[in-house]
């Protein structure tokens, strides 16, 4: 009988923003893990967020601790992630593919993510519908609207 030599895990890398954490994230940390053995989450940095959507409210490392904190995830990067994911960087944190939500067209996939989307190292989960960072400012934005209007707007605990 011969002895099999373990195999090793594959590694699974997501990079994200991570602004007010919700359902959403936890679903795709979920669905990402999924395609491999462990997940390594990179959360890009708040200047380089300003460049492409509004600035986080969070700051990175608050994101960084909330992310840390899921179960799903087995390691976080301590220094902002690169705004452009490549083969290199992933070899570098020994990571097998990149994964994103499904919510990107394929040209938007070859801007973020390049050779990955040529080399077969970018892999999409679904994207979560009916939540996101975006509906909760709105529902909070909705809810001082309401409250303001009702008189309560400068009431404080």
């Amino acid at each position: 009988m011969s002895e099999q030599t373990p195999t090793p895990p594959v590694w699974i890398y997501a990079d994200v923003v991570c602004d007010l954490f919700h359902f959403g994230h936890v679903e795709f940390f979920r669905r990402a893990r999924a395609l491999g053995h462990r997940l390594i989450v990179g959360l890009v940095g708040d200047a380089d967020v300003s460049t492409y959507k509004p600035a986080p409210v969070m700051s990175f490392e608050e994101r960084v601790g909330v992310v840390a904190g899921c179960r799903f995830v087995d390691r976080v990067l301590e220094e902002p992630a690169p705004l452009h994911c490549t083969g290199a960087f992933l070899d570098s944190i020994g990571a097998a593919y990149c994964c994103h939500g499904d919510d990107m067209t394929a040209e938007e996939l070859r801007y973020w993510y390049g050779d990955l989307a040529l080399t077969g190292r970018l892999k999409t989960v679904p994207y979560t519908p009916r939540i996101s960072t975006r509906l909760i400012f709105a529902r909070v934005a909705d809810c001082l609207r309401v409250e303001a209007a009702a008189g309560q707007g400068s009431v404080s605990r």
